[in-house]
């Protein structure tokens, strides 16, 4: 159980962040896509990954934005370890011209070791706001489970973050943090089980750069790492590093 328990927790806290990024919708009728990868070093226990992904999101009609994000995971640690990763789909909706509100759905089509045999659904609202050479983004959600092939799940997770983007002509360093705070227990057959991890959180910072090529391609690189608890991050500190390119159309 409590091995189930931890993987459930490291997982939901991976899919915590998805939403394409915490600034404003697109234009109506514009879109922009991604391709990248992820590096991921979870802990000594699980392997790294090279995790590859491409994604697009598309503004259907004034202020709606929809995207898809398919990830696949190459295991670097064991050969011929790999295959694709559970799709996420996103929504937004900016119903004023600094506050839309979003949904993010992990759908669970694929039940490998990288995936997590159950939905998770992340919603709640995102405000922005351009201070001159600054573009600042935030936002605050609630992470939600649904049972897992296993009949467990893990606690509600209040989940924040903030950017900051600083534009430096074709240059933007940017620099943030996401977070999650726990409510509740593990349920397993819809049963409380183990400690309360009410107030128990963990803080996921980042670093990064973006580099406009042509106005219409941006090259991105990031870094990140967690802080928290054992319970929540695992025995050791997790490092990630993403490498993309996005092109707008």
């Amino acid at each position: 159980m409590l091995k189930k328990a931890f993987l459930a927790a490291a997982l939901c806290a991976t899919a915590s962040f998805a939403t394409w990024d915490k600034f404003p919708v697109l234009e109506n009728h514009k879109g922009e896509m991604v391709i990248g990868a992820d590096f991921v070093r979870q802990n000594d226990f699980e392997p790294m990954q090279l995790e590859p992904y491409i994604g697009s999101r598309y503004t259907v009609m004034p202020n709606l934005e929809l995207a898809v994000l398919l990830p696949y995971f190459v295991n670097l640690n064991k050969n011929n370890d790999n295959g694709l990763s559970n799709p996420i789909l996103m929504a937004r909706y900016q119903f004023m011209p600094s506050v839309n509100a979003f949904l993010d759905v992990v759908v669970p089509v694929s039940h490998g070791y990288n995936n997590y045999s159950a939905w998770v659904f992340k919603f709640g609202a995102q405000y922005s706001q351009n201070f001159g050479m600054v573009d600042f983004g935030a936002e605050l959600g609630l992470g939600v489970n649904t049972r897992d092939d296993n009949k467990v799940s893990p606690p509600l997770r209040l989940q924040f973050g903030a950017e900051a983007d600083f534009k430096l002509g074709q240059l933007t360093p940017f620099v943030g943090a996401n977070a999650l705070v726990l409510f509740g227990k593990f349920t397993e057959d819809g049963k409380n089980v183990g400690e309360s991890l009410t107030g128990e959180m963990a803080v996921y910072p980042y670093i990064g750069l973006k580099y406009a090529i042509t106005p219409n391609v941006t090259v991105q690189a990031s870094a990140k790492t967690a802080f928290g608890k054992e319970k929540v991050i695992g025995p050791d500190t997790p490092i990630a590093a993403d490498l993309n390119f996005k092109m707008s159309f």
